[in-house]
């Protein structure tokens, strides 16, 4: 019988849970691999839009994930991931022993962790690999997918992250891929609300905005946000809940709770993380 992860091709089967705004344009991805791809999603639209891709939507998890080879988990927060795939009717509960689950939520290390165990007991792969890159990078199969697992799970999935992926960066065992990834979301936090701030500073002297990025870019001093600042003022200029900012404060917070865990003297992550629960609601959102 073939092994699981070998002989990866035409035809083998990925499930994809969670079709947003990232998992969608993964599940694309995979099946303009030659994989076949089952998903689901609560939402009919996303699974209809699946279907138009050439996948097929599956009616639950379960359905969804039985059979499959490898599984893709890409919801939005711990709890979530963790009804997903902890759930009686859930990924483990209907997954053949073997499987390669690979969860690339942003979900905090202490939840990857309680993932991990859980899936090992059932017999199957298990891999931490959160990813970076947003919306775009993900529709192009560019995403940077930082990896927590043993170094032969990491081989078992590289065909599926490959598919998603152009970088792939072992960081670790189980935990340190979403360490990892909590560390750039704090960065990521930090200089946008830094860039606002800045911004303010330079109209005061009669100085554009668009001026001063384009300055900027060209200093020591710039940043991802910096050099992409319509992508980034566009998260507050056009904010909805449960976009981008309210990402960054469930990320920020999870950072901070792995700092308080670990007893960690931090003191500009508890300010990090306040100002941007603060600044959505400000903006109309509810914090975290």
């Amino acid at each position: 019988m073939r092994k699981v992860g070998e002989g990866w091709g035409k035809g083998q089967q990925v499930a994809v849970i969670g079709l947003g705004e990232m998992g969608l344009p993964m599940a694309r991805n995979l099946i303009g691999r030659g994989f076949t791809v089952i998903g689901y999603d609560v939402r009919e639209e996303a699974c209809r839009a699946l279907t138009q891709a050439g996948g097929r939507a599956a009616a639950a998890t379960g359905e969804a994930v039985r059979g499959a080879e490898a599984i893709v988990v890409m919801v939005r927060t711990p709890a979530q991931a963790e009804q997903v795939v902890l759930g009686s009717a859930g990924v483990l509960g209907q997954a053949r022993s073997g499987a390669i689950l690979i969860v690339m939520s942003t979900i905090g290390v202490a939840a990857m962790r309680r993932l991990g165990a859980a899936a090992r007991e059932r017999g199957c792969t298990f891999l931490d690999a959160p990813v970076s890159g947003g919306r775009e990078r993900a529709e192009d199969g560019t995403l940077t997918i930082i990896v927590g697992a043993a170094a032969a799970d990491l081989a078992a999935a590289r065909p599926v992250l490959e598919a998603v992926g152009s970088r792939i960066e072992h960081v670790g065992d189980v935990g340190a891929g979403t360490a990892v990834k909590m560390a750039n979301q704090v960065l990521l936090s930090v200089s946008l609300l830094a860039a606002r701030e800045v911004a303010g500073l330079a109209r005061a002297e009669g100085v554009s905005s668009e001026r001063l990025w384009e300055v900027l870019r060209t200093c020591t001093g710039t940043t991802w946000v910096v050099e992409h600042w319509p992508t980034a003022a566009a998260w507050v200029d056009g904010y909805r809940p449960g976009t981008s900012l309210d990402i960054l404060v469930k990320d920020t917070g999870l950072a901070l709770d792995l700092a308080a865990e670990r007893k960690l003297p931090v003191r500009l992550l508890p300010l990090t993380a306040e100002m941007m629960a603060a600044l959505t609601r400000d903006l109309g959102g509810v914090g975290r």
